[in-house]
């Protein structure tokens, strides 16, 4: 008899536990089963409802809810805690874009920056900011405020699981300026190599206008023995 009534209890609690997983309500809401506001706009799609007890609404009725649900109308707007993803751009200085002096000189403008904060989808609010010596030339050892891609910084707070897509503005700034700097040992070995690189030292320089006219080319050299003599013993060579 008790083994017969402890059955039936199992069988019992199984099939509670099976409801629950398999209920399908809850499959299709997964808001249903959170019962803190934490865990509720921790949810994908789901919203908090904060209006107090009444007549309409009372504590046994869920308060998380899918407010994409369109026959869901039980709590008011001005007590649904809904919270989007916020974005704040805070630093976005304009694309450079090569000037009349950068054509001869490598020089660049520099437009104003953008402060502004962003949240949900549809609405923003920004403030201009003309920024002092927003113009000016840079050699190609001052390129400091070059700019090839904007926004540079900006603050998120986002809800776990919800997906926000961020965009950005790139261009390659023309007539980047560009260092190039070839370090080459002297030593007797790597005589052939020198004679080859100054065959193709102008094919070199030429190549490199097709990517920025902003182009300096120079060259360096040292001597990897430390010993005598500073040459190959190698009688053929």
């Amino acid at each position: 008899m008790k083994r017969t009534l402890s059955i039936a209890i199992l069988l019992l609690l199984l099939n509670l536990v099976a409801s629950q997983i398999f209920d399908p309500n809850v499959l299709q809401n997964p808001c249903i089963s959170q019962n803190t506001c934490r865990d509720c706009i921790q949810t994908k799609g789901c919203a908090w409802c904060l209006q107090p007890p009444s007549d309409q609404f009372s504590n046994d009725q869920p308060r998380c809810f899918q407010p994409s649900l369109s026959d869901y109308d039980r709590c008011p707007e001005e007590f649904t805690w809904n919270p989007d993803n916020e974005q704040r751009i805070v630093i976005e200085r304009a694309l450079s874009r090569s000037s009349a002096a950068g054509i001869s000189g490598g020089g660049y403008e520099e437009g104003a920056y953008v402060e502004e904060g962003y949240s949900g989808s549809s609405s923003y609010q920004g403030h201009y900011h003309e920024e002092h010596g927003a113009s000016g030339s840079y050699g190609a050892s001052g390129h400091r405020h070059i700019v090839q891609i904007s926004p540079q910084r900006m603050n998120l707070k986002l809800r776990i699981n919800e997906a926000h897509r961020i965009s950005f503005r790139y261009a390659r700034a023309e007539d980047y300026p560009v260092d190039l700097y070839y370090l080459m040992d002297l030593s007797k070995s790597m005589e052939d190599d020198k004679e080859k690189l100054s065959k193709l030292g102008d094919l070199l320089a030429e190549t490199m206008t097709n990517i920025t006219r902003n182009f300096r080319l120079g060259f360096g050299s040292f001597v990897d023995k430390v010993l005598m003599p500073y040459v190959s013993t190698v009688p053929k060579k």
